[in-house]
C-alpha cells in the first residue's frame, strides 16, 4: 500500500449509508483526476459491487499468479468479498479469522492496485475485528466518519469519534447523510444542525448535509472529495479505553449467574 492514500469510511451504526459514502467519494476523486481504488471490507454484506453497478457482482479474473487483481468498474478499482462468495450469502467466518484476512489484503503487494492514488475503504458497523485492523494500516490521510440525524445514530458517531481518538487516527471529518428530503424536509427525529454541532464540540469539519434523494448528488461529494485534497485532518486527544465498565458487566453477570460470590 506504498504511496497509495487509505480513507476509511466508517460508522459503528450500520445502515447510516458508508457504502453511497465510499462510493460517491471515490467517483469524487476520480472526476478530478485521480485514480481510485474501493476496498469493501464489510466481508458478511458485501455490498460495494452491487451497488456500484447496479447489477449482480461479477469477476472475470481473481487472481495473477499470487497476486489478486481488482476489476475496473467505472473507472474505479474494486476489491470485495461479493466477487468471490455469492452475492445471496451471509459470509460465516470468526472475526479473528477474518482479521488475519484484513491484515492480508493491506498488506503491499498482495492486490495489486496499479499506481491509485486514493484507496476508499468501506468499513462494517463494527469498534473491533477488521475495523480495528484496518485503522492500523499505514497509510491513513484521514477517516470520514457517518451518521444520520437521529440520536441513536449521533450517539454512535460519538463512539466512533471517540474511537479514532483511541487510535490516533486522524479525521477528515463528519458528514450527515440522507437526513433531509429532497425538498428539505426532515427525515428524523433530529436536524442537521443537531450534527453539526458535535462536529464543532470535537473541532472536526463538518463535511455537510446529503439529501435523500435519486437525484444527482455528484456536487456533495465534489465538496467532500476537495476536503481530502486539502490533507488537513484533525487528530484528536489520545485517549485511554476505560476497560471499566466491561469489568463490571462481566463481575455482575457472573454474580447473576452463581459463579462469582457477592462480597456485601
Amino acid at each position: 500500500m506504498q504511496n497509495i492514500k487509505i480513507v476509511p469510511v466508517c460508522s459503528l451504526k450500520g445502515g447510516v449509508g458508508k457504502t453511497t459514502i465510499s462510493i460517491g467519494l471515490a467517483k469524487a476523486l476520480r472526476d478530478k483526476g485521480y485514480s481510485v481504488g474501493i476496498l469493501d471490507l464489510d466481508y458478511r454484506t458485501p455490498n460495494i459491487p452491487v451497488a456500484l453497478d447496479n447489477g449482480a457482482a461479477r469477476l472475470d479474473h481473481t487472481y495473477d499468479g499470487d497476486v489478486l487483481i481488482p476489476p475496473v468498474v467505472e473507472g474505479l478499482r474494486i476489491m470485495s468479498m461479493a466477487y468471490i462468495w455469492p452475492d445471496w450469502k451471509c459470509v460465516q467466518v470468526e472475526d479473528s479469522d477474518a482479521m488475519e484476512d484484513v491484515l492480508h489484503l493491506l498488506t503491499p503487494g498482495i492486490i495489486d492496485w496499479g499506481n491509485i492514488d486514493y484507496l476508499v475503504v468501506d468499513t462494517p458497523p463494527t469498534s473491533t475485528g477488521v475495523v480495528r485492523v484496518a485503522l492500523e494500516a499505514s497509510g491513513i490521510v484521514g477517516a470520514i466518519v457517518v451518521t444520520h440525524s437521529s440520536r441513536v445514530s449521533r450517539m454512535d458517531a460519538v463512539r466512533t469519534i471517540d474511537l479514532f481518538a483511541e487510535k490516533e487516527v486522524p479525521i477528515i471529518g463528519l458528514v450527515c447523510n440522507q437526513s433531509i428530503s429532497e425538498d428539505g424536509e426532515l427525515r428524523y427525529d433530529l436536524s442537521p444542525d443537531d450534527i453539526k454541532k458535535v462536529a464543532q464540540e470535537y473541532n472536526i469539519p463538518y463535511l455537510g448535509t446529503i439529501p435523500h434523494s435519486r437525484g444527482d448528488l455528484s456536487s456533495y461529494f465534489s465538496d467532500i472529495a476537495d476536503v481530502v485534497l486539502l490533507n488537513s485532518p484533525v487528530t484528536l486527544k489520545i485517549k485511554e479505553p476505560d476497560k471499566e465498565p466491561w469489568s463490571k458487566l462481566l463481575s455482575l453477570t457472573r454474580l447473576l449467574s452463581g459463579s462469582e460470590k457477592s462480597s456485601s
